[in-house]
């Protein structure tokens, strides 16, 4: 594996990377629930879990929608994993859910994982954590730690807005074992633009600018455990983003080869609707590519940037003639743009690092209105019936 920050990288990424050095992560305190009760420590908490097996985590906070909801998404993955269970009776499987707050949410947490808990069994335990503050990598790691003594082999990642296609959980997990349990495997997932002009925008510019590798999206990934063992660094910006770093290779003739979508496995997701809420997506979205590109080794980086994000825009990269001349143009026009961003980024750490004042934080990256694609079909088909 490539493995962060090693050598083997040019002037100007050692320039780049010295303009970002986040915060380390604050030692906070985080509450244990399981089976609708607190846990006094992770001790009992170990005592009461299977070894092995896989890790599911479902990540999310207070503030981002209210408890039926969220019942809601446990109770789909819940049932989407009982695929999973009867394909593979043997295969532990541990359900980890992280619930975020902010000031004066701690209560609510706690409450809320009480409840949510107690959907758990004894073949498919489901374990809460309370943690304050914001930030998705922050509740991986903390799953990722409290796990650690269990020893999954491989960890299941989604989000808590994934609609899963039938057998979709079942289909990924059966990719996994087939590949020997390595390198990461996806869900095919198809994002559903909403009604607004931002959303609509994002699906146009999204539908020509498609790499010609798909890699998998941590909206529903199951990745193998020794590629995460040791946590994401507070450096990297995007969980899949680390996983797809660590995992390519430069050196074969399929740098992606250790990461694959499965195509049978499908699911949907909305895209985020506001324009504030895109931009803010996209500007998290760039830094994370300039920061990964500045941390890995030149050899891993160029092959992601020629390959995969500038997949088309000639000279740079190899021009795309997919679809015809003008969809390759206007493929072109996008990733020159994109370009022009990356540079303004990279140029702006750049100048940050030689001035000695890193940027130590990059927002989160969206505030969008939480909705399933169940929920939202079922409000559209509402809305028709009137």
């Amino acid at each position: 594996m490539p493995g962060g920050t090693g050598g083997g990288r040019t002037w100007w990424q050692r320039a780049v990377a010295r303009g970002f050095a986040p915060l380390p992560p604050s030692d906070t305190p985080v509450t244990l629930v399981g089976s609708g009760e607190v846990l006094p420590d992770s001790a009992t908490l170990e005592a009461q879990l299977p070894t092995g097996g896989l890790g599911v985590l479902l990540p999310t906070y207070v503030a981002r929608c209210d408890l039926t909801a969220h019942e809601t998404a446990l109770r789909h993955l819940l049932d989407a994993l009982t695929d999973v269970q009867l394909a593979r009776p043997e295969l532990p499987l541990t359900v980890w859910l992280g619930m975020q707050h902010g000031p004066g949410e701690q209560a609510e947490a706690v409450d809320r994982l009480r409840a949510l808990t107690g959907a758990g069994t004894a073949a498919l335990p489901v374990v809460g954590f309370a943690l304050p503050g914001r930030g998705k990598i922050r509740t991986v790691n903390t799953a990722l730690a409290l796990s650690r003594p269990l020893g999954h082999t491989g960890w299941l990642w989604t989000d808590d807005d994934v609609e899963f296609g039938p057998g979709c959980l079942a289909r990924l997990v059966d990719r996994f074992h087939e590949r020997g349990c390595t390198g990461a495997v996806g869900a095919h997932l198809v994002a559903l633009p909403r009604t607004t002009a931002a959303a609509r925008t994002m699906d146009r510019v999204s539908g020509v600018t498609v790499p010609p590798g798909a890699y998998p999206a941590a909206a529903c990934m199951l990745v193998a455990g020794d590629v995460v063992a040791d946590g994401i660094p507070v450096r990297r910006l995007a969980d899949d983003g680390h996983v797809l770093f660590e995992l390519l290779d430069p050196d074969a003739p399929d740098p992606l080869h250790d990461l694959e979508v499965v195509p049978d496995a499908r699911g949907a997701f909305y895209r985020v609707s506001g324009t504030h809420d895109t931009l803010r997506r996209l500007r998290r979205s760039l830094y994370s590519h300039v920061t990964s590109t500045a941390d890995y080794p030149w050899p891993t980086a160029r092959t992601y940037l020629t390959g995969t994000l500038f997949h088309g825009l000639w000279p740079l990269a190899a021009w795309d003639g997919s679809g015809g001349p003008v969809r390759g143009l206007k493929r072109w026009t996008v990733k020159a743009v994109h370009l022009s961003w990356f540079c303004w980024v990279a140029a702006g750490l750049a100048v940050r690092g030689a001035a000695g004042r890193p940027l130590r934080h990059v927002p989160w990256g969206d505030d969008g209105d939480f909705m399933s694609p169940a929920a939202e079909g079922r409000r559209a088909a509402a809305h028709t019936g009137r």
